[in-house]
């Protein structure tokens, strides 16, 4: 089924990394949400074909992103991810998850409107962010 594609996706687009912060506070408060968030994302790839919980997942991850004050550096990258999960899902919202066809058709006509090159681009800079101020 689409959804176990659509969670394996959404586990790529950040690589979970282990934040421990680097000094700075900002920096080090931003680790530490930002882990949680992203473990949350993470966690949603090993869904499998649980649409109920997959989409539960998402709408707990979009406010994830919300609850985090990224720095200054990636602040529009890190609302840009965000916002895709949030656009997500509103998309899921009010869809039987046990309606696998109804719930496909939402995952297709979401991914179709989504900018990969945006995405992808949020994506590797926030990565890159956290391979430069949070991993040891």
């Amino acid at each position: 089924m689409r959804l176990a594609h659509a969670a394996a996706g959404l586990a790529l687009l950040i690589p979970l990394a282990a934040c421990s912060g680097g000094g700075d506070d900002e920096v080090t408060a931003f680790c530490d949400q930002g882990e949680s968030t992203l473990a949350e994302v993470d966690a949603a790839g090993a869904l499998g074909d649980d649409a109920a919980g997959f989409a539960d997942a998402v709408s707990e991850i979009s406010q994830g992103f919300a609850d985090v004050d990224p720095p200054a550096d990636i602040e529009d990258d890190w609302q840009t991810l965000g916002g895709v999960f949030a656009d997500l899902a509103t998309s899921l919202d009010g869809v039987d998850p046990d309606d696998q066809e109804a719930f496909a058709a939402a995952l297709t006509e979401f991914s179709e409107q989504v900018s990969s090159t945006d995405l992808d681009d949020a994506s590797d800079r926030v990565s890159a962010y956290i391979t430069d101020h949070c991993t040891e």
